[in-house]
C-alpha cells in the first residue's frame, strides 16, 4: 500500500465527506480517518478532527483541487 498524506482536517464530518466526494468524483482514493469517533463523540477531539488522507501520488493533484474551489 502506497504512503497515505493527510491533506486535510475538519472538525465536522460532514465537510470531510464533501471534500472526499470531489476528489473521488476526480479518480483520487481517499481515505478518512477519525471519522466514526468523531461522529460518535462529537466533542471528543483529542485526535484532532476527521483526517482526510490521499495516497502521495495523488497529493499533488488533490491539492490543486483543493484550491481551485
Amino acid at each position: 500500500m502506497a504512503e497515505l498524506v493527510t491533506i486535510a482536517e475538519f472538525d465536522n464530518v460532514n465537510q470531510a465527506y464533501v471534500l472526499k466526494s470531489r476528489l473521488e468524483a476526480e479518480g483520487i482514493r481517499v481515505y478518512l480517518q477519525n471519522e466514526n469517533i468523531n461522529t460518535i463523540l462529537p466533542a471528543y477531539q483529542a485526535f484532532g478532527g476527521v483526517k482526510v488522507q490521499v495516497n502521495l501520488h495523488d497529493s499533488f493533484k488533490a491539492m490543486d483541487i483543493i484550491y481551485e474551489q
